[in-house]
C-alpha cells in the first residue's frame, strides 16, 4: 500500500527471540508488514532488519522518518545491555549498527514495554504489572496510565531470581525465572524427554520432522503423558514464584499475563493459576488477567515511541 507524500511514515521493528517483524506505520495505522525467522548471528539479524525496512519503504513509496525498534532485552541509554535470546550478552550499540544501514534516526525500546504502552489506556487509575511468556519472559509496569521504565529495565521479570541454587542464566545470574521456565526452556525439556526415551507422544511428534516446542508439552500432558505434565507442573511452580515476587515488590491492582501458554484454557496456564492460588500471600487479592497475543501492539508501540523521540529531538 502506497501512502501520500504528506503522510509521515515511521518504521517499526518487533525483534523477538523467534521472529523479526517489521512494519511501516502512517497516521497510527500499519500500511506494510513483513516477518522472517530470526537469523542466528547478530550481523545477519542487523542485515535482516535493514532489508525488511528498506523493502517496506519501497512498497509504500517513501522512506521512514525514523525507525522504532522493540528488542526482547534490556535497553538502557540507547544500548541493548543484554538480550539473551538474540545472542547479546554485553552492552551493544544496536542503534549505531542499524543507523548506518537505514540512514534515518533509530530509537530503541524494550519490546514488552512497547506493547504494554497500548494497555495503559485500559487501566489508567492504578498500577498494573505485565508479564509475557514467549521464547523468553518479559515484563513491564504501568502506573496511572504511564509506562514506568526506571533506567530502562523496570519490569524485567524474567530475571527475578526464584531459585537461588538454580541453573545458570546467560544474563550472568543463577535461578532466574527465564532460566527455569520459558518457551525456550520448555521446548528444550520436550527434546530431553525424547532423548531419554520418556515420552512416546513427543517422540511421535518428532517423527514429523519439525522441531518440538512448548505447545507440544501441553498436547502431551493433555493426552495423559505423566512426564510432560510433571515438566509443566515444575514450570508452573517457578512461574508462580515469580508472580509472588512481583506482588511483594509492587502490590499491583492486577497482573496482566500475555502469551498463548498463559491463557486460562491452556494446560500450562491452568497449572499456573492453581499454583498461584496455593502460594500467594493471604493478604493478596491480585488477579491474573490474560490478554490475547497481538503482534500489532508491539509494532505500533515501537512506532509511537520512535515518533515521540523524533519530536523531542526536533524541538
Amino acid at each position: 500500500m502506497t501512502v501520500g507524500s504528506a503522510e509521515r511514515v515511521i518504521g517499526a521493528v518487533d525483534w523477538g527471540g523467534t521472529w523479526i517483524r517489521v512494519a511501516l506505520v502512517a497516521n497510527g495505522r500499519i500500511v506494510h508488514r513483513e516477518r522472517i525467522r530470526r537469523p542466528d548471528s547478530l550481523p545477519d539479524q542487523y542485515a535482516a532488519v535493514a532489508t525488511l525496512v528498506q523493502r517496506g519503504a519501497a512498497a509504500v513509496g517513501q522512506p521512514p522518518a525514523a525507525v522504532g525498534v522493540g528488542v526482547a532485552g534490556v535497553v538502557q541509554h540507547g544500548q541493548v545491555m543484554t538480550a539473551i535470546n538474540l545472542g547479546i550478552t554485553t552492552a551493544t550499540d544496536v542503534v549505531g549498527a542499524l543507523q548506518g544501514e537505514l540512514a534515518c534516526p533509530v530509537f530503541l525500546v524494550n519490546d514488552v514495554q512497547a506493547a504494554a504502552s497500548s494497555l495503559a489506556i485500559r487501566w489508567p487509575d492504578d498500577l498494573t504489572a505485565v508479564i509475557t511468556m514467549g521464547t523468553g519472559i518479559g515484563g513491564a509496569v504501568i502506573e496511572h496510565g504511564r509506562l514506568l521504565t526506571g533506567n530502562g529495565a523496570a519490569g524485567d521479570f524474567g530475571h527475578t531470581v526464584v531459585q537461588v541454587d538454580g541453573p545458570r542464566c546467560p544474563c550472568g545470574g543463577a535461578g532466574c525465572l527465564e532460566a527455569l521456565v520459558s518457551g525456550r526452556v520448555l521446548a528444550g525439556a520436550a527434546d530431553d524427554l525424547v532423548a531419554w526415551g520418556r515420552s512416546e507422544f513427543l517422540a511421535n511428534v518428532r517423527l514429523s520432522g519439525r522441531a518440538l516446542h512448548a505447545g507440544d508439552l501441553q498436547d502431551a500432558a493433555q493426552a495423559g503423558d505423566a512426564q510432560a505434565r510433571e515438566v509443566l507442573e515444575r514450570g508452573a511452580a517457578a512461574f508462580a514464584a515469580g508472580l509472588r515476587t512481583i506482588v511483594a515488590a509492587l502490590d499491583p491492582a492486577r497482573i496482566v499475563v500475555a502469551g498463548s501458554l498463559l491463557a486460562e484454557d491452556a494446560a500450562f496456564g491452568g497449572l499456573v493459576r492453581q499454583r498461584w492460588d496455593d502460594i500467594r500471600p493471604a493478604w493478596c487479592t491480585t488477579p491474573l488477567v490474560h490478554v490475547a497475543d497481538d503482534e500489532d501492539a508491539a509494532l505500533l508501540g515501537a512506532a509511537n515511541f520512535a515518533a515521540g523521540e523524533l519530536e523531542t529531538d526536533l524541538q
